[in-house]
């Protein structure tokens, strides 16, 4: 059975977020480490580090992530944010190998109406630049793909498979989100329509490079565009589909992480225990 685990709350100190994963039944972590709507990047001194590894141990070393800020984009035509995009990352990427936690789901950005093809370049060298400078051992940079609104990198599997083969590096993997794939235009409502979908994925992606699964329903139809996530079997996609996608072997060794709404304060306990049932049936 895959890690079937949540985003969790983070204040207070990264180290918290291992009680309060355990504490709702969550067997993998997503933490944002600084408010997802600033700029900045985690500041660790020894003391951090050294608590955080302890914890670590104390919960068995669950599959842990950090969760980038939303202001990144390194598809845009400011210079000045894209390079901003690419210091933050930077040092993520290097919390992230300094922790020993699994790497930095990150949004590429938006070409804002330019064209993926036009700003590929501009992508690939400022992530060429964070893997320069952040120098991790074994923290990886996770591509997530988009819903698609607003000329999104990423929500197209072809984009994120250039992506991969133009920086052609193994620190570089893909964090693939249901939802966002729903919105895309990519089905995942019966097991046929996961199975379709995953077999796409791995002949454009490669299932190799994908790495966490973002697991959310969709509030909005097929090819919406729209990031609206739902919760579990609340959604467009619905129970059967997660049903599937749990039992779908292909993914059977990697963490699912819940970013969904829960009962307001984002996901909980409730809705990790629905994942579980899915997992069972």
């Amino acid at each position: 059975m895959p890690a079937l685990g949540a985003h969790v709350d983070s204040s207070g100190g990264l180290h918290l977020a291992f009680e309060r994963a355990a504490a709702m039944g969550a067997e993998s972590i997503q933490v944002h480490p600084t408010p997802p709507g600033f700029w900045g990047s985690p500041k660790l001194d020894e003391g951090r580090i050294s608590t955080f590894k302890e914890a670590a141990a104390k919960h068995g070393y669950p599959p842990f992530y950090f969760h980038a800020v939303y202001l990144i984009n390194l598809a845009g035509d400011d210079p000045t944010m894209r390079q901003r995009s690419e210091s933050t990352l930077t040092g993520y990427l290097k919390a992230a190998d300094e922790l020993g936690v699994g790497g930095v789901i990150f949004h590429t950005g938006s070409h804002k109406g330019a064209g993926f093809e036009a700003r590929l370049p501009n992508i690939v060298e400022h992530l060429k630049h964070v893997l320069e400078r952040a120098d991790p051992k074994s923290a990886r940079l996770l591509i997530e793909n988009n819903a698609g609104l607003g000329g999104c990198v990423g929500a197209r599997f072809e984009e994120i498979a250039q992506m991969l083969a133009a920086l052609d590096d193994p620190r570089v993997s893909v964090c693939f989100d249901t939802c966002h794939a729903f919105a895309s235009g990519y089905d995942e409502r019966t097991a046929a329509d996961v199975s379709r979908t995953l077999d796409e994925l791995d002949r454009v992606v490669g299932m190799k490079h994908v790495e966490v699964i973002h697991c959310n329903d969709s509030v909005t139809g097929l090819g919406s565009n729209r990031d609206r996530h739902a919760n579990i079997g609340e959604g467009q996609i619905g129970e059967a589909g997660f049903r599937a996608l749990l039992h779908e072997r292909r993914l059977a060794k990697l963490p699912f992480i819940l970013e969904v709404p829960g009962a307001g304060g984002g996901p909980d306990a409730a809705q990790v225990k629905v994942l579980k049932r899915l997992a069972r049936e």
